[in-house]
């Protein structure tokens, strides 16, 4: 699972930067990516996080991934630090994500 801040209206450049690295180390290799769960969370003051979300999660999609569902997209709301706790729909969406990825995973493996 990878989460990013928002910034200039998609994710972090470093965070990018790391998931476009791992993805050519796995397909230089033994494409160990392929089959594993993952999925994107993205916090952001305004706007930007469906983006956010889209950029991340294309990068699963490519390396052969499993990305399961949530009630909404994976997105919060916040400016400052401990704000993101204030957006309970949020937290609710994300905890109930984490909840399919477990529930997926123990089906998988």
């Amino acid at each position: 699972i990878v989460g990013s801040p928002v910034y200039f209206g998609t994710a972090r450049g470093d965070v990018m930067s790391a998931l476009q690295r791992i993805g050519m180390v796995s397909r230089a290799s033994d494409k160990f990516l392929k089959w594993k769960v993952g999925g994107p969370i993205a916090v952001a003051r305004r706007g930007g996080q469906t983006a956010t979300i889209q950029e991340i999660l294309m990068f699963y999609l490519i390396n052969d991934m499993i990305v399961p569902g949530s009630t909404y997209w994976n997105i919060l709301f916040a400016w400052a630090a401990g704000e993101v706790e204030d957006d309970k729909e949020g937290i609710e969406t994300i905890e109930h994500f984490g909840e399919n990825v477990a529930k997926l995973i123990k089906k998988i493996y």
